[in-house]
């Protein structure tokens, strides 16, 4: 006896819809950061804008004092005044990003870089720094800030200590979701040693998450592929 309400037949075809399988599948694609190739920059980020921050909230503080107001551009920040160490300003050269620390009489010191970014409000980036096999000892953050009142607001942070060693990824990656369309990137170093530090990057990415749904493959006995369906169990599979 056949009834007209099966789901699938005796040869596996689907008689009704919404019955496949599907596998999810995750890829980072894009990019959403100007001029991460550190190479590609050149000399460039040494002749960009440069903020000296004072004040005890030192990123906060770069980010007001000296907003991104262009799109896609590399603005820098140095830490300054009595309660810092200024350890110099970030700078480009001979394919590398190179932000330097010190620890100076028990005060740290703060240097970094930042960009506003086009985005899409709601969605997940990945940011991942390209570090070096350096001995340089230190640091290095990974914030994100979304505008907010007229200043901005911490939604993301990693950080990674550095120096690199045989066998560890030369990667400081980081993941958020993006508030605005027009989140900010920063990137700073600090270091505990007594003696300068030059942390160095050579490329920094941010590439957008993107999910996909790909149906389910099976082989027969005969070596045919065909889709994996699923069927609910009080459900009887027709014999045709």
């Amino acid at each position: 006896m056949k009834i007209s309400t099966q789901q699938i037949t005796g040869r596996g075809i689907a008689q009704q819809s919404g019955l496949e399988t599907f596998s999810s599948i995750t890829n980072y694609t894009g990019d959403y950061v100007n001029f991460g190739d550190a190479f590609d920059y050149g000399n460039q980020l040494s002749s960009d804008t440069n903020y000296a921050t004072t004040t005890a909230t030192p990123h906060i503080s770069a980010l007001d004092g000296s907003p991104p107001s262009v799109i896609n551009k590399w603005y820098r920040y140095y830490s300054s005044g009595v309660l810092y160490t200024n350890a110099g300003s970030a700078t480009s050269s001979k394919g590398y990003f190179s932000l330097p620390s010190i620890l100076t009489g028990g005060l740290p010191s703060y240097c970094g870089m930042y960009q506003k970014l086009l985005l899409t409000t709601g969605k997940e980036y990945k940011v991942r720094l390209q570090t070096t096999f350096d001995i340089a000892i230190g640091t290095l953050y990974i914030n994100t800030y979304t505008p907010s009142s007229g200043s901005y607001i911490l939604t993301s942070t990693t950080s990674k200590l550095l120096p690199n060693t045989s066998g560890t990824l030369g990667f400081v990656e980081s993941t958020f979701t993006a508030q605005s369309g027009n989140d900010i990137i920063l990137i700073y170093a600090t270091t505990t040693e007594a003696s300068s530090q030059d942390l160095l990057i050579s490329n920094i990415s941010i590439q957008e998450k993107q999910e996909y749904l790909t149906p389910v493959y099976a082989t027969d006995m005969w070596g045919n592929a065909h889709k994996v369906l699923r069927v609910a169990a009080d459900q009887i599979i027709s014999d045709d």
